[in-house]
């Protein structure tokens, strides 16, 4: 039952760990980037989502 349980968990984050990662990583560059300024942080929030879209829409494409 444990072996089963710490399997699952260890494919989950095999699986997902980048993308978790990479979305923790573009929260707190945006945070930064709010810090600054406000205009400064939406400016960098609409570049982030753009850059995300055009990378997970890669990796749906392989």
């Amino acid at each position: 039952m444990i072996v089963k349980i710490m399997k699952s968990i260890s494919n989950f984050f095999d699986n997902w760990l980048a993308a978790i990662l990479f979305i923790i990583g573009i929260a707190l560059i945006d945070i930064g980037a709010f810090y600054f300024n406000a205009i400064i942080g939406f400016i960098v929030s609409g570049l982030l989502f753009i850059a995300m879209a055009i990378i997970l829409n890669m990796e749906r494409r392989e």
